[in-house]
């Protein structure tokens, strides 16, 4: 069967789960081509050595059709205007990229409409080096390469930025734009950090409740983000919680990994939102089809890590596994037996549903033991409890 969407980034496999609940055929190349992705869909693996023009050269052998993109290619805008001459792009373009990926504007962006954001500075003199600020890569990714300033790292290059340390618990907002305003999905709490990666994002755990005060800022804070860059399509904003505020430190304007939790909870397509308000069609954003049975309440997802070299072994799930376009599987991005990971890979994906918080939580916890042993990953990683 042809395809109808062309999914590209670093990982697809949750984008392409989305398309398929949406009723469409993607197409997909990624940096893994991991097992449960070429069940659902034919997938091109992508050196990432070599990715801008295995990307490129990609794209160009398939007829022309729609396409979105995931992580990573926020960092490239170059990489989507070569594609988006071939391919109809539903997400941001090139130059909405370069500009809501700078910090420096975003940062004056929100001082100017009074909300709160941390202060972003392009070189290091004055500051402290007491862990009140961070160093951070402009092509930044799943917390990669962030680390606080101390005279060890003074001599940060051109391609990082620093950013106030602000103090509070990590969350993601998920809105849909129409560059005008931006409808809010939810919110989910964040895992944050692994042993030498301080800031690495593990996971995410919701939709988490919040308050109307907060739903208000949250409101506020993605209409004057998607009015002053004309965001379209679906973004996420990380932000800390701080004083009941959320103070953002970074946008992604893109398919975002708390993205998969929001449309498992609630059994509706946000891709089918997002094509609406790429086509123009945002006024129907809210009309999502629901599925006839009630989806759990709160889901967490977590990508276990290589903690040493480690060869995948067979992986099969147990034999009680859900089964459904928004059935929650307990193991996803699944790799073919015998890839290799280095120290701090991503290996796999385990998911968990629950009635409440509590429950999901303990869900999770099972999962990652269960499989932490399996894999060989004997030594625990920070816990996922206590939120």
């Amino acid at each position: 069967m042809p395809h109808d969407l062309l999914i590209l980034g670093a990982s697809t496999r949750a984008a392409a789960f989305s398309a398929v609940r949406c009723g469409l055929h993607p197409h997909c190349a990624d940096y893994f081509a991991d097992r449960d992705l070429a069940a659902i869909c034919p997938v091109a693996r992508i050196n990432p050595e070599d990715a801008a023009s295995q990307f490129v050269a990609f794209a160009e052998t398939q007829p022309p059709s729609a396409w979105i993109y995931t992580g990573g290619f926020e960092n490239h805008p170059a990489w989507v205007d070569r594609i988006a001459d071939r391919h109809r792009l539903w997400g941001m373009d090139a130059a909405t990229l370069r500009a809501v990926r700078d910090p420096v504007r975003v940062a004056g962006v929100l001082h100017q409409a009074g909300i709160p954001c941390p202060a972003v500075r392009l070189d290091s003199r004055g500051l402290t080096r007491d862990g009140s600020w961070l160093v951070k890569p402009l092509n930044s990714g799943g917390g990669r390469g962030i680390e606080p300033l101390t005279d060890e790292n003074e001599g940060y290059s051109a391609s990082h930025y620093l950013q106030q340390w602000i103090d509070g618990p990590c969350f993601s907002a998920l809105f849909v734009g129409d560059r005008l305003a931006a409808h809010l999905v939810g919110v989910t709490r964040q895992w944050i950090g692994i042993e030498g990666s301080p800031f690495l994002y593990r996971g995410s755990i919701g939709p988490w409740p919040i308050d109307a005060t907060l739903a208000s800022r949250l409101r506020l804070l993605g209409d004057r983000l998607a009015s002053a860059f004309g965001l379209v399509g679906w973004f996420g904003v990380d932000y800390v919680l701080h004083n009941g505020n959320p103070w953002p430190v970074e946008i992604n304007p893109r398919y975002t990994a708390s993205l998969e939790i929001h449309e498992l909870a609630s059994g509706r397509s946000l891709l089918a939102m997002h094509r609406r308000a790429c086509e123009g069609n945002s006024d129907q954003g809210n009309r999502l089809a629901a599925t006839d049975s009630p989806p759990p309440p709160m889901i967490a997802k977590l990508t276990l890590y290589a903690q040493q070299r480690l060869i995948a072994p067979e992986i099969v799930a147990d034999d009680n596994e859900p089964d459904g376009p928004f059935a929650v599987k307990s193991i996803a991005d699944v790799p073919w037996p015998g890839t290799c990971f280095e120290c701090g890979d991503p290996v796999m994906t385990i998911l968990a549903a629950g009635a409440d918080l509590t429950s999901c939580q303990a869900r999770l916890g099972r999962l990652e033991r269960k499989w932490r042993r399996r894999l060989g990953l004997v030594t625990e990683g920070p816990t996922t409890a206590g939120l």
